[in-house]
């Protein structure tokens, strides 16, 4: 037997890829996870932006297809600051920027300064120069992380931060242009909603899932699984909670400082609005007077849906009064919003794990964790499980792999 914990959207793309003699573990009463919707004030809302990338990635396109429609979208993202909308990535267009910061900042990302550092800081400065860095990197990621960026490592973010060859840069210098780079200029949302599209995509396996069973200990020796509902045997394990988690959850505990895995929370604050008085799909905050480093829209028809997403350091929600007059002050200073009245519900939720921190740790503890693992047909995958950066399409691909992977063993 092959057992699953949870019922995300890896945890489904497991059971699609075993199709038999597996058994799915989810503490929750519905599939879906993160990647699912829930219900609050009589709207259904997201967990924050989530969206497909099928960029590379034709066969998880044709996968998910299967399950219905999707909805296509040139992304139009931007980045607000010094009272103007730019558009994102800022080091693509230059000419949105005030006059007298332009051609400084131009000067410094042509300069040859070599590849940089280790860090995630000195590669930033090297690539990008000190202007920019410090009117958009260092806020903006330092408000996303919530720590500083010279202890972060460097190229881990999986082509996020694109860097723009010269003559892309002397392009976006001289002309206000808007367009779309990186690893996800188009991005894909299911018809009608996300929610739906798990239901279609947990439906095959309903026989297969027990709901409301948290996994309280896992024997490693005996090769056995404890729940609040019962007992299981596996051959294998395929977990896709948080890898800090189950290393928690482990009998004998292996030998790894769990606690030097580091990650941030995230709060999504989802409103409803009166009217959509913007067209991009998300904008970025990199300064200090907004509470939230990321504001957007959901996508799809109906009632004009935003979220606002914050880095905290707890799981416990903020003052409510005082969440309000942030999201209000974000909102209207953004032009999403006219007047606070505007705002026709609110709802806060609290992400535990969101993103992964990667420190100098990572590379010395998650390879060998994983290894460990493995050997003893336990393996952790997904965002989290795999504790890494990766998209819900990276995420079913990981999981279809690791399904043939064991079908062959």
């Amino acid at each position: 037997m092959n057992i699953v914990i949870g019922a995300g959207i890896s945890g489904l793309s497991v059971g699609q890829g075993l199709k038999r003699d597996f058994l799915v573990l989810e503490k929750s009463a519905a599939a879906g996870g993160l990647a699912g919707q829930y219900r609050a004030g009589g709207f259904a809302f997201d967990h924050g932006g989530h969206y497909f990338h099928f960029q590379g990635k034709a066969g998880v396109r044709r996968h998910v297809e299967q399950f219905g429609a999707f909805g296509q979208y040139r992304r139009d993202s931007k980045v607000f600051l010094l009272n103007r909308l730019i558009p994102f990535s800022l080091q693509y267009h230059l000419a949105y920027l005030p006059a007298e910061l332009r051609r400084p900042i131009l000067a410094e990302i042509l300069a040859d300064r070599g590849a940089g550092g280790r860090s995630l800081e000195e590669f930033l400065l090297a690539r990008f120069g000190k202007r920019l860095y410090r009117l958009f990197f260092e806020p903006f990621l330092g408000k996303f992380y919530g720590r500083p960026l010279g202890g972060m490592l460097a190229g881990m973010d999986k082509g996020s931060i694109p860097v723009p060859r010269p003559e892309e840069v002397l392009a976006g210098f001289r002309d206000r242009r808007s367009f779309s780079e990186g690893y996800n200029p188009v991005f894909y949302y299911p018809d009608p909603s996300l929610q739906d599209f798990i239901d279609r995509y947990s439906r095959p396996l309903a026989g297969h899932i027990r709901f409301s069973e948290r996994v309280i200990r896992v024997e490693t020796r005996g090769k056995k699984v404890y729940t609040t509902g019962g007992k299981y045997r596996y051959e294998n394990l395929i977990s896709t909670i948080p890898l800090k988690e189950l290393l928690g959850l482990l009998s004998p505990a292996p030998d790894f400082p769990r606690r030097q895995l580091q990650h941030i929370s995230t709060l999504v604050v989802n409103a409803v609005l009166a009217r959509r008085r913007r067209r991009f799909h998300w904008l970025y905050l990199p300064e200090k007077r907004f509470p939230f480093y990321r504001v957007g829209y959901y996508p799809g028809a109906g009632p004009a849906r935003a979220y606002l997403e914050k880095t905290v350091l707890s799981a416990a929600l903020q003052d409510g009064r005082r969440l309000m007059e942030g999201a209000a002050f974000t909102l209207r200073r953004t032009g999403m919003i006219a007047e606070k009245g505007e705002i026709l519900f609110l709802d806060a939720r609290i992400i535990p794990v969101s993103y992964v921190v990667f420190d100098r740790n990572w590379p010395r503890l998650v390879p060998a964790i994983h290894e460990h693992l493995c050997r003893q047909r336990i393996f952790s995958i997904g965002r989290y499980g795999s504790w890494n950066y990766s998209s819900m399409a990276d995420d079913i691909r990981m999981a279809l792999e690791t399904a043939a992977h064991i079908g062959r063993a």
